[in-house]
């Protein structure tokens, strides 16, 4: 198709491309002021150490908080190890308030007393956490390796709730506990907390040695359950933390409910600063997107860092690549790296296997159509199926139980009728107006399957504008094959061909496209919902 200098039909729509990938700024940020802690807990992520010395100077400190500052004003957490045990804890959250960030604060509570408890109130910290692992004072101090534990941490919640401080509990879900977790959540409320959040066991630190009482797939998923059931009940808020299928989950389960629940945040509302100054996607994923402290720039590293982006693009492979619910949930890349080695491979405690679709391509000889066309409509899970004016004339969707499903079809075609189907599997979907199907059928709209090739901060920002065109019904970013570049596809219908020509050369123009092929609609073959 050739270029036009025509006026952009939708002018409407801002010039402004965003840096990044799926770019948001971060609402939550934990920073890791130390790893002092003078608890022993078997499953530290930070593998404390009561002697640590290497801690950040307060000037660093600084630094990093005003950083973050400049480019948010996200909620800051200091965590640790026991960030109390730093001398200057409450002149770094007088500082950080000072330049606009929430403060809340992640604590152990072994050293927690009134006196702090004040000092917390007047520098305006907005919340506190302790953690307790079980409802039995001798199985909490086991977890944490610590006699008396679980007291320290019963007084130290009650002081903050005497002080008018809000505060969460915390639970790590083992096999030691799962069971358990309602009478952690009763124990919860009888505190005074305002959440409860349990938080799944992440091979990490200390962690990684504890594979023995992680959760197998089949335990992971009576969890979610459990744990939906207390958010739906309980008065106080319910969270859960490191188990991003939580959010399909409970909605499945609570489809009428109002109460708000996340996959996986990382690279997206949630980032996690190390001890060293480290911008990582959570503290239980060691991989470092940059060093604040070297970059001297918090939002440099957030918006640019190729490993932030890989995960926002959500080009995911195995299961959680295929699978349906890949926006809501995420999977677990920190448990994906520890067991694989790739933090975009599966979340390996994950057992969903719900059924993954794909659209199919394939040039069909003139002679051949009414026969393959057939034997397409005849599977029952095709929903639409189209003639394009293509090389690659034949464009359907099918769903099957999973990727096996679509290969063994895709074979059973390619040699029936000696031609090759392609399989290209959505890896995101940007855009999909259900209710626009109707406006498939030529010659009352035009309307053309665009596919295009983009990388980069590129992809991200030309998908989304796309997206925003009342025009385009339809945009997903999908698997390529070697003869086949293009990685975006979007539907675009249009009142003329004159029009559909304006829309797709000001596009490509506008954001620099060079590989890109327009296959129209010539007839609907099929169109179901399934």
């Amino acid at each position: 198709m050739s270029k036009k200098n025509n006026i952009n039909p939708c002018q409407s729509v801002s010039d402004k491309v965003s840096v990044s990938p799926c770019l948001k700024k971060p609402r939550i940020i934990a920073f890791e002021v130390t790893r002092r802690c003078k608890m022993n807990c078997i499953h530290c992520r930070a593998s404390a150490d009561p002697e640590f010395k290497d801690d950040l100077t307060t000037e660093q400190c600084k630094r990093i908080i005003k950083s973050i500052a400049d480019y948010n004003r996200s909620v800051l957490i200091f965590t640790g190890g026991e960030p109390l045990e730093r001398d200057d804890i409450f002149e770094l959250i007088d500082y950080a308030v000072s330049v606009g960030l929430p403060v809340s604060v992640a604590t152990c509570g072994y050293n927690f007393n009134q006196d702090i408890a004040q000092k917390l109130v007047q520098a305006q910290v907005i919340s506190l956490s302790f953690s307790l692992d079980s409802a039995n004072a001798v199985m909490h101090d086991n977890f944490r390796q610590t006699p008396g534990a679980f007291e320290k941490t019963l007084a130290a919640a009650d002081i903050a709730r005497q002080a008018g401080l809000k505060f969460q509990i915390n639970t790590t879900v083992t096999k030691l506990n799962f069971k358990n977790l309602t009478e952690i959540a009763e124990l919860s409320e009888k505190l005074g907390a305002y959440c409860f959040n349990p938080f799944m066991l992440v091979p990490a630190g200390r962690g990684v040695e504890l594979a023995d009482i992680a959760l197998t797939g089949k335990e992971y998923e009576q969890t979610l359950k459990t744990v939906a059931k207390l958010k739906a009940e309980s008065d106080i808020d319910v969270r859960f933390t490191c188990a991003p299928r939580f959010a399909v989950v409970f909605h499945s389960l609570y489809p009428d409910s109002k109460k708000k629940t996340f996959g996986c945040l990382a690279a997206g509302d949630f980032v996690f600063i190390s001890y060293e100054g480290d911008v990582q996607t959570c503290g239980f994923l060691k991989i470092s997107a940059g060093n604040i402290l070297k970059a001297g720039d918090f939002g440099s590293i957030w918006e640019k860092s190729d490993f932030l982006n890989s995960i926002r693009r959500k080009n995911f492979v195995g299961k959680c690549g295929e699978c349906i619910y890949i926006e809501t949930c995420g999977g677990c890349r920190a448990r994906a790296f520890a067991q694989t080695g790739d933090y975009l491979a599966s979340d390996p405690i994950c057992s969903y296997t719900g059924p993954v679709s794909t659209l199919i391509a394939a040039h069909i000889e003139t002679g051949q159509l009414a026969a393959v066309t057939d034997a397409v409509n005849s599977l029952p899970n095709v929903s639409h199926n189209y003639l394009r004016d293509h090389y690659y004339n034949l464009w359907f969707t099918l769903k099957a139980k999973n990727s096996d499903g679509i290969n063994k079809i895709i074979k059973e075609f390619s040699g029936k009728f000696k031609t090759e189907f392609f399989s290209f599997p959505a890896t995101r979907r940007y855009k999909l107006d259900s209710s626009a199907v109707r406006r498939h059928n030529p010659p009352d709209i035009i309307n053309t399957l665009f596919c295009y090739e983009a990388q980069g901060n590129v992809l991200q920002s030309s998908a989304e504008f796309l997206s925003s065109l009342d025009q385009v019904s339809h945009c997903f970013q999908r698997k390529t094959q070697p003869h086949w570049p293009y990685n975006i596809y979007a539907m675009i219908h249009s009142q003329s061909s004159e029009q559909l020509a304006e829309i797709v050369n000001d596009f490509v123009e506008r954001f620099g496209i060079e590989k890109f092929e327009t296959l129209g609609t010539v007839k609907s073959l099929k169109t179901k919902h399934l």
